[in-house]
């Protein structure tokens, strides 16, 4: 895809729905999971259509927007339900489970928005304001390049009333549905900031060029500026993110963690339905029906063992987060630190393991297009590929093992 084989009519979408009715406002984070089930079951139906057609999900990004559900993080203090980390992790399960490109999508606006709260009182007000009217934060802070992470090519200079970005940005999850596109930059101590990029800013430019193998609708791709200007109003503090901020920051690997987990879990319900109603008995099976075959119950019963055990250490690493965010002092921090991290390998490990092993579960038949059964097996190989899990591996064993934590960047 070139650069000008964009979706033409989406930056006038975007203003317009971005200007439009506000957003209703959930009144409890009981509401909020009750809406976005109901709102997966109508994702899940497209989901295969989706896939197939890298068929971005416009329509249902508006409809989680509409419904409130980019709101429920915002602090009650600017009115909104400040929802636990155990509901965000909840509600990306649900989403991902019916479409784990849809569940990606909002990850980045939950662990950006917290970003406000470093501003001034009028900056907080403003954003958390939009957020609740409806807005939604996409991202563009990764360049596609061999450079460390966290060191960009953009060229970034500071001007009267603000400053000026002109670069080229990859990985922009969510960028093209967003109302804000945030991205890192460094002020002249060398200290981070986070830059909120009105996505109907003149030089913004959002490409659906992403072309990976799985979570084909996330539209991860490019982000181009042009001598964009951000206010200064639009610029935040992002140094303050630091060790007493980490659970917050952790957000970002519990969201990516219950991805798995909704990945695993509809993979395994597939499996299941496929076995129960569409596979006939192998020849050596002395059972009427292939459920009934000694290999696959073994079997099955391994992946599910993997899955509820992911749910549990997922639920527990919220859990710890939340609890660390009341106490904000390190032990607690380090704590909610290793329990993310136990739970993103756990349900990694099982999305891959369910999503690999559903076809020897299943038979050839089961390969056929019509099923599309071998999204699981993209999404979940795409999607674990998105920070190391051999570095939390390791930073679990000097911990456990030499006593040393992990360093305050470190993506545990």
């Amino acid at each position: 895809m070139t650069e000008t084989d964009i979706l033409t009519d989406r930056p006038a979408t975007r203003q317009e729905r971005r200007r439009g009715a506000p957003a209703a406002r959930l009144r409890s984070e009981a509401e909020a999971i009750a809406e976005v089930t109901r709102l997966s079951a109508g994702f899940r139906a497209g989901a295969i259509a989706r896939d197939r057609g890298r068929l971005l999900p416009f329509d249902e990004v508006v409809a989680l927007k509409q419904a409130g559900l980019f709101a429920i993080t915002v602090p009650k203090a600017f009115g909104g339900l400040e929802a636990s980390a155990v509901t965000v992790a909840e509600v990306t399960r649900l989403l991902s489970a019916a479409d784990p490109s849809i569940g990606q999508i909002p990850q980045n606006h939950f662990c950006f928005l917290p970003v406000f709260s470093f501003g001034s009182p009028e900056q907080a007000q403003f954003f958390y304001g939009r957020v609740l009217a409806g807005d939604s934060i996409g991202n563009a802070h990764s360049e596609n390049t061999r450079k460390r992470a966290g060191v960009y090519e953009h060229d970034l200079r500071k001007v009267e009333g603000g400053w000026t970005v002109t670069g080229r940005k990859f990985y922009s999850t969510g960028a093209i549905f967003a109302d804000w596109i945030p991205f890192i930059g460094y002020d002249d101590q060398q200290r981070q900031l986070m830059l909120f990029v009105d996505a109907a800013a003149d030089g913004v430019t959002v490409l659906d060029d992403w072309t990976g193998m799985g979570q084909r609708t996330t539209a991860s791709g490019t982000t181009i500026f042009e001598k964009v200007f951000i206010p200064d109003a639009h610029v935040f503090p992002y140094y303050k993110a630091g060790d007493s901020s980490r659970p917050t920051r952790l957000l970002a690997a519990l969201i990516h963690s219950a991805i798995d987990l909704g990945i695993a879990e509809e993979a395994l319900s597939d499996a299941k339905h496929y076995i129960l109603n569409n596979n006939r008995p192998w020849i050596d099976n002395p059972h009427e029906e292939h459920a009934q075959e000694p290999f696959i119950i073994q079997k099955f019963g391994e992946l599910g063992f993997a899955v509820r055990s992911a749910q549990r250490l997922l639920r527990h690493a919220a859990q710890e987060i939340d609890r660390a965010r009341t106490q904000d002092d390190a032990e607690a921090a380090i704590g909610a630190g290793l329990a993310t991290a136990d739970a993103r390998i756990a349900c990694a490990q099982a999305a891959l393991a369910v999503a690999d092993q559903l076809f020897p579960l299943t038979g050839a038949r089961a390969t056929l297009e019509t099923y599309d059964l071998d999204r699981h097996w993209r999404n979940a190989r795409t999607h674990t590929l998105h920070d190391p899990l051999r570095w939390k591996l390791y930073h679990l064993g000097n911990y456990y093992l030499n006593g040393v934590e992990p360093g305050p960047r470190s993506l545990i």
